[in-house]
């Protein structure tokens, strides 16, 4: 995304999900101008150029003047928010959130060093999910006939039976969520 001169902002994004229902979408708003799709339901990719409204403005504006970095993907959530990794000093995302307008709600899901990676779900779950998943899949929890149980992980991982299953369900919605998987047909 790019706030541009004329105060419109340009954006590449990738996405799934209905091309065509998009299409029209984006060819009946009167704030979009320009845009251009390609592939279909089960991955596309799009440039849109549109009309920056207050609060687009104001994040942009902000990212220029700031010494943080947004990492994209920017991923729309199930709840209607988005969220988006920043990268930088300390110092940085206290003057970033204290600068924030009162009407957008920041949740901070995790911190630490950031090491840039490819965009594999794996990448995108929490340390502790990935420990759980790794001695899951060591002791044979995803075989055919499954070889351990949520015990026996728990007492590897050093966690309570119901925090490992807790998270071996969370680290599963991540991993079908991810999936580019079309509709069924009927």
């Amino acid at each position: 995304m790019e706030l541009l001169d004329d105060d419109t902002v340009a954006m590449f994004a990738e996405g799934r999900g209905d091309i065509d229902r998009l299409r029209r979408v984006l060819a009946e708003l009167p704030e979009v101008f320009d845009f251009s799709l390609s592939g279909d339901d089960t991955g596309f990719f799009s440039y849109t150029r549109y009309a920056a409204d207050d609060l687009t403005r104001l994040l942009m504006e902000d990212r220029r003047e700031s010494s943080y970095l947004m990492d994209m993907p920017i991923e729309h959530t199930d709840d209607g928010g988005l969220r988006v990794t920043y990268i930088g000093t300390e110092a940085a995302f206290a003057d970033a959130l204290s600068e924030q307008p009162d009407d957008i709600r920041i949740e901070i899901e995790r911190t630490g060093s950031y090491t840039p990676g490819p965009r594999h779900v794996v990448s995108q779950l929490t340390e502790r999910q990935r420990e759980v998943l790794k001695t899951a899949v060591d002791l044979g929890y995803y075989q055919e006939p499954r070889k351990t149980t949520h015990d026996e992980i728990a007492m590897a991982t050093e966690l309570s039976e119901t925090t490992v299953g807790e998270h071996l369900r969370k680290i599963e919605a991540a991993v079908f969520s991810s999936l580019h998987v079309g509709a069924a047909k009927r």
